[in-house]
């Protein structure tokens, strides 16, 4: 049996996976901040609901010291935005953000996926896999087009954790990658985004299904296709 980990469980993209990965047989270990509050998590029914903070290495710990199976496939799907930490849109830009913001965001969408692969570094193995769910503006192609600071270099350095993690796990048989998920239907992309939960994490399944240790170290996009750097 597949075990695969999920954090940012309970709701939107995070759920989906949960969803998915349950109805294709795996035993499913989720994360959230709020497991007593996690109704829609808690009826999928996973295997564990364990308590998960991404944004303090000392919830990854505990989180990670309550685990002791094999971990086949870690998704580090957690994050969160500028406005949800209170930022108003406008105020987001290069030329506005507030620095100590900004690096909040780095610490919760970017560093914390160097933290969770840390942490369950003794439960990863040859043949296990790590999805980093980062975003297309965390690439310098895409990015320049956006003017949102604290959101594009928070996942830009989940990119570089990425590729540094691929680096430093592939004599372990570990591979990682990054996903860009489309532009998706949650309470974060907004009900006109263009695809569904279940396309974006029924895609990016399929294709960690197709990836062997030579695709570590990839950016691509949910439905399997290479995303620019």
């Amino acid at each position: 049996m597949t075990t695969t980990v999920v954090t940012g469980a309970n709701r939107g993209l995070g759920l989906e996976f949960v969803r998915q990965c349950l109805d294709r047989g795996d035993k499913v270990i989720s994360g959230c901040r709020n497991p007593a509050e996690a109704k829609d998590l808690k009826a999928l029914g996973p295997a564990e609901i364990l308590s998960l903070d991404v944004g303090h290495e000392e919830s990854i710990e505990q989180f990670a010291a309550a685990i002791d199976d094999h971990v086949d496939v870690l998704i580090n799907n957690a994050g969160t935005s500028a406005t949800n930490l209170g930022l108003e849109r406008g105020s987001a830009g290069v030329l506005n953000a507030p620095v100590d913001l900004t690096l909040d965001l780095i610490r919760i969408n970017g560093l914390s996926a160097a933290s969770m692969t840390r942490g369950l570094l003794d439960c990863l193995g040859e043949g296990s896999q790590v999805a980093n769910i980062t975003s297309q503006i965390g690439s310098m192609v895409v990015g320049a087009r956006f003017d949102d600071l604290p959101y594009s270099t928070s996942k830009a350095v989940m990119n570089m954790v990425t590729v540094q993690l691929a680096s430093q796990l592939r004599d372990k048989g570990i591979s990682v990658v990054a996903f860009h998920p489309g532009w998706v239907r949650t309470d974060m992309g907004g009900p006109q985004a263009d695809i569904s939960t279940e396309e974006s994490a029924g895609g990016i399944l399929s294709t960690l299904e197709q990836l062997g240790p030579k695709d570590s170290g990839s950016f691509l996009c949910w439905d399997g296709s290479t995303h620019p750097w």
